[in-house]
């Protein structure tokens, strides 16, 4: 799991609410315990969900008109083109996001770096409390910021992944996590195009220090062998390397929930099936020669 856990408020009276209450009436407390399913999902990803009906229908194993009437019929999220969220959701972010940086503007002054604390009110809404705690001296300060994305490190592009990614605040070769994508999945999600904006490095990073190197190419490995992610189903979704990179979609990944468990299970249930035939007629084969006899 991720090493990072926050809390999120859930008001005592919500289901009061007239909004909750139509949603209740026409899905029932399925459509309000898939609603607050979401309410999880968009606050692990900055209150930012792709519009994909079928994948988190696939992943909460209901209906995609159910998610779609719940998205979208009762006023409870904000939809912007391709991505949905809250308003409620950002206020309570935004309410977090200050709260650390008062937190870390008052742990940098008791570091005695006032220059670095006067920083962080221009830059209040790249960090959080909680990694503040892991980066508090000035050089974990000044990679968090990105400053590593001004191209001075030099890149051997010759290295697996495990030379390439580190689960501490090591330098990261994000040329050779790159190369390593598109060798390991042969183009099946699309190639990635090297050099990469600063948001996929941030987004990198993050999962690699809350998971490891090994996790990181493990949730590589595992997309790849998943029928769902590589558009084998009806609705023909094709994962793609920022959607996998998301915290939500990242730990599913890793924790199995896109394997091909049913596939996996019909093959094993074939194969059991053919070993009891076999077995079946070795008997019939046994009881024929020893009548013969």
């Amino acid at each position: 799991m991720s090493k990072e856990t926050f809390y999120f408020s859930h008001d005592y009276n919500a289901r009061n609410d007239i909004k909750i209450k139509r949603l209740i009436i026409q899905h029932g407390y399925q459509g309000y315990g898939l609603y607050w399913a979401l309410v999880e999902d968009l606050y692990q990803n900055a209150n930012a969900l792709p519009l994909d009906y079928d994948c988190i229908a696939y992943d909460l194993r209901v209906s995609s008109d159910v998610i779609a009437s719940i998205i979208n019929d009762f006023d409870l999220f904000e939809v912007d083109d391709d991505t949905f969220g809250s308003l409620s959701i950002q206020r309570r972010l935004d309410k977090r996001n200050e709260k650390s940086r008062k937190a870390r503007r008052s742990a940098m002054k008791r570091w005695g770096d006032d220059a670095n604390a006067s920083n962080i009110d221009a830059n209040a809404s790249e960090f959080d409390a909680n990694a503040m705690r892991h980066e508090i001296n000035r050089n974990a300060i000044k990679e968090s910021k990105g400053k590593e994305s001004k191209g001075k490190d030099k890149r051997d592009t010759n290295v697996s992944l495990s030379d390439a990614v580190h689960p501490t605040h090591e330098k990261i070769d994000y040329e050779a996590v790159i190369n390593f994508f598109n060798d390991e999945t042969k183009g099946v999600f699309g190639k990635v195009m090297y050099p990469i904006n600063k948001k996929r490095k941030e987004a990198i990073r993050a999962r690699i220090n809350d998971f490891g190197k090994d996790k990181f190419a493990d949730m590589i490995r595992k997309a790849s062998r998943s029928d769902f992610l590589k558009g084998d189903s009806n609705n023909g979704f094709v994962a793609k390397f920022d959607w996998m990179i998301r915290p939500s979609n990242f730990q599913k990944i890793i924790e199995g929930n896109y394997d091909n468990k049913n596939r996996a299970h019909s093959s094993s249930a074939a194969t059991s099936d053919e070993e009891l035939m076999h077995h079946i007629r070795q008997g019939i084969a046994r009881g024929i020669e020893e009548n013969a006899i």
